[in-house]
């Protein structure tokens, strides 16, 4: 993107992510140094990174096509299922629902056939597991998400966000950011969590459903 020109988010009102912030170049650090790990670097027992390659432009690019075919609007929710089940009837939407209207995440098998030939595409392609339920989830700012468990752990591809974009894990008293820095990032959010949007624009993850743990 040329320098002074606005990311394309700024048609559907999500801002630029900020550079990655110290705690993140240290975990670079940390892998750099670790023999036969730069595929995953396991960082604490909640999270652990995995380097797709993957172009945060070209990967925000891909996003802004996909929602102006289908916004993030569900429910009161701002989410867009990426997979559905076999012959769903609402397949962009149905898996956004509540957990607990969801027999099982492993039944969201499909990847939209929409986006074959894209980045999105291009990007299922790469993960090293199969994935589950796969949506795009957005956080507006200055909201939160109430404390919670999944029954799976998630892994986490950050398409905007911002330093002041947090995740906060209850009982370990920790608090994680997650960049948008074209890395794959696990997180057991079988813990007990929230996730908060301090920033001043809305915050956009894709998440990856799994049944199984890092690699």
């Amino acid at each position: 993107m040329a320098q002074g020109s606005r990311s394309p988010f700024h048609r559907v009102g999500i801002g630029p992510s900020v550079p990655v912030e110290e705690e993140h170049g240290e975990w670079r650090r940390r892998c750099a140094a670790a023999p036969g790990r730069r595929k995953a670097c396991f960082v604490t027992a909640l999270t652990s990174r995995t380097e797709l390659d993957i172009d945060p432009g070209k990967l925000q690019e891909s996003v802004t096509n996909l929602l102006e075919r289908h916004p993030l609007v569900f429910d009161g929710t701002r989410q867009l299922a990426l997979q559905h089940r076999p012959g769903a009837t609402d397949p962009w939407y149905e898996g956004c629902q509540r957990q607990s209207l969801i027999s099982s995440d492993s039944h969201f098998t499909e990847v939209h056939a929409e986006l074959r030939d894209t980045y999105l595409g291009e990007v299922f392609e790469r993960l090293p597991f199969k994935p589950i339920r796969t949506r795009i989830m957005a956080l507006d700012s200055k909201y939160c998400y109430s404390v919670h468990r999944d029954l799976t752990p998630r892994y986490h591809l950050a398409v905007a966000t911002s330093e002041h974009a947090r995740f906060v894990f209850i009982e370990h008293e920790k608090v994680l950011h997650i960049p948008a820095d074209g890395s794959l990032y696990y997180v057991d959010t079988r813990e007990l969590h929230s996730a908060f949007n301090g920033g001043d624009d809305m915050r956009v993850h894709i998440v990856f459903g799994t049944d199984g743990e890092p690699e």
